[in-house]
């Protein structure tokens, strides 16, 4: 009976990661694919940054609304519901793929379904397993998940170089579909709270906050539009996001519970730790490719190759990670980790042009061991710190703050890499130094962002590991 019980949570582990397995690998490769769209579909490099922005941004804005939508529909539901629109949107993308708009559409909705399955996927997991074994089962989730990243570069190069973009789309229809059967069959359905009242004002506010914000830096490089325009629209959705926030703090049942940022001091400081790591995360995503293809002249597929280390020691040191975290005695590894992942992206600015592709490697895999061994296991202390009831909602917010802060990250990039190029070359250096140069200095930037969050990291290593929350009240495992 323990046995069959056993491979009943495995069977729930492998119907939720293969949804999100397909959905990192997509996501991944496209991010890889950013000079190609530049030169395919004829546009600047601030363009093509919102093809990856524009999947953040949607998955920022679904992620409020997944709170309501799981109190209507309950966990599996919601889950299930992400997946469908990822499945046939894949489809739609197939087949219109040589429309740049019909590219950002689809872009657009894999982050609506993303924002609905990336908050759920793990709370559906604690669901299943004790908090005994939550380290490890985060540690397994991340091990699975980040295969994606490095099947996705490399499958995306390969495709580009040698075969049609729409295979990368016809791809993901088969494990949408898997996914969508398998959750069906092995989920536990939940019944749904209704606690939430739906709040149009809300979700309109919150749209155009984040609009305007992103339509401001957008708009601040454009030579055709005055200077107080784009200031007046990140003022506009400053203002309206402070508002909501206002606004749903009065409400019972808002669609966001900020008050969990107050409910204990560890929740509100992994939070803060993890919004850095994932713009940081996302900047390099951004920076790489470039780095690679417009500086080092290597090949899609090569570039690509490059990731299969990252991810390779991303995966294998979070399952260690987890594991060490389960065991309750010492988390200092996340120190350690942290520091790694600064020294790997500060070494690509002193990388010389030449530089061999062992070094490369090299630097991507202590990269990837810093990654493995900090991220997963920051936010699985920030959920255990919670009430069981309110995982799925913790996820919720530091998720949406996450990726809010990592949208708008990548389009600060995407708009300070073009300006700054661009005035490196008008004051007489090669295009090529003028990239280079760009890069070196976000690689800088990111690097030292990073550093800055070391302080908050030795702070919670000097806590007991596994906290959870017991009748209200934080406690060891």
């Amino acid at each position: 009976m323990l046995k069959l019980s056993l491979m009943k949570r495995h069977a729930v582990l492998l119907a939720i990661l293969i949804g999100a397995f397909s959905l990192v690998l997509t996501n991944s490769a496209f991010n890889l694919l950013l000079p190609y769209f530049v030169q395919y579909y004829q546009i600047s490099t601030t363009a093509g940054g919102w093809i990856i922005a524009l999947y953040m941004l949607a998955m920022t804005l679904t992620m409020p609304v997944a709170s309501l939508i799981v109190d209507r529909l309950g966990r599996k539901q919601t889950y299930m519901l992400g997946i469908s629109i990822y499945g046939l949107f894949s489809v739609a993308g197939a087949l219109f793929y040589h429309s740049i708009e019909v590219l950002l559409l689809v872009r657009f909705m894999h982050g609506v379904a993303a924002g609905l399955m990336i908050p759920l996927s793990l709370v559906l997991l604690f669901d299943v397993y004790g908090p005994e074994v939550r380290g490890r089962i985060t540690g397994a989730w991340g091990l699975l998940l980040m295969l994606a990243p490095a099947a996705g570069p490399t499958l995306g190069g390969f495709i580009i170089q040698y075969g049609r973009l729409e295979m990368l789309f016809w791809l993901n229809v088969p494990l949408a579909v898997f996914s969508l059967i398998g959750c069906g069959r092995v989920i536990q359905t939940y019944i749904p709270a209704r606690r939430k009242k739906w709040h149009p004002s809300s979700v309109i506010m919150l749209i155009c906050a984040v609009g305007a914000l992103s339509l401001g830096v957008q708009l601040y490089a454009s030579p055709v539009v005055a200077v107080w325009v784009p200031w007046m629209l990140i003022a506009l959705g400053v203002v309206l996001l402070i508002r909501f926030v206002q606004t749903e703090n009065g409400r019972k049942e808002p669609l966001i519970r900020y008050q969990l940022l107050r409910r204990n001091a560890v929740f509100p400081l992994t939070v803060l730790i993890s919004t850095i790591q994932d713009c940081v995360m996302f900047g390099v995503i951004f920076a790489l490719p470039l780095l690679f293809q417009d500086v080092f002249h290597l090949s899609p597929a090569l570039s690509g190759a490059l990731f299969i280390p990252l991810s390779i020691c991303t995966s294998l040191f979070m399952w260690i990670g987890g594991s060490l975290l389960d065991r309750g005695r010492s988390i200092h590894f996340i120190a350690w980790g942290t520091l790694l992942v600064s020294i790997s992206i500060l070494s690509f600015a002193v990388l010389p042009l030449g530089a061999s592709i062992w070094i490369i490697g090299m630097l991507m895999a202590c990269r990837g061991i810093g990654v493995g061994l900090s991220g997963m296991s920051i936010s699985a202390i920030g959920l255990q710190a919670l009430a069981d009831e309110d995982m799925h909602e913790g996820s919720v917010l530091s998720t949406t703050i996450e990726r809010l802060a990592s949208s708008f990250a990548v389009m600060g990039l995407t708009l300070y890499y073009d300006m700054r190029w661009q005035w490196l070359a008008g004051a007489g250096t090669s295009m090529e130094m003028a990239k280079w140069g760009a890069l070196k200095e976000i690689c800088i930037g990111l690097g030292c962002a990073i550093l800055l969050t070391l302080p908050l990291v030795l702070l919670i290593t000097r806590k007991k590991v596994g906290i959870i929350v017991r009748d209200g009240k934080q406690a060891p495992v």
